[in-house]
């Protein structure tokens, strides 16, 4: 008769141990997926301030008079996001939880609105949208 209690035993504990192991790797998987869903979201912040900084560099780097209408998306895989010039030097977007930051050079006035967005340059000065 031990014996039989003994085998119970032992496959109660094995078993614990398999489920334990189990829910260790289901939790590193879930870990893993969420880091890579957050660079993911980071990643398109990043892709749209880009976008808005090449406009700006162009508009920067064209003579007095430069005049253009250029488009931001309006949303990104269907939710919305912000993006703003802060104090004239700072190029912030933020797409759900996550804001990325790129620092303009001088002489740039206005703000970005996703959709359309004019450009243009006057007296050295760069304007959007104002």
């Amino acid at each position: 008769m031990p014996k039989k209690s003994q085998f119970s035993i032992e496959f109660a504990v094995l078993t614990a141990f398999m489920f334990l192991v189990f829910v260790a790797f289901i939790a590193v998987i879930t870990s893993k997926v969420a880091e890579s869903k957050e660079n993911e979201r980071l990643k398109i912040a990043e892709d749209i301030a880009t976008l808005a900084k090449n406009e700006i560099e162009l508009a920067k780097s064209s003579s007095d008079g430069y005049t253009r209408d250029f488009e931001l998306p309006v949303k990104v895989q269907g939710n919305i996001y912000s993006i703003e010039i802060i104090d004239n030097r700072e190029l912030a977007v933020t797409y759900m939880d996550k804001e990325h930051v790129i620092f303009l050079q001088d002489n740039v006035r206005g703000n970005l609105n996703p959709g359309t967005n004019t450009i243009r340059k006057e007296t050295g000065i760069v304007f959007v949208n104002s």
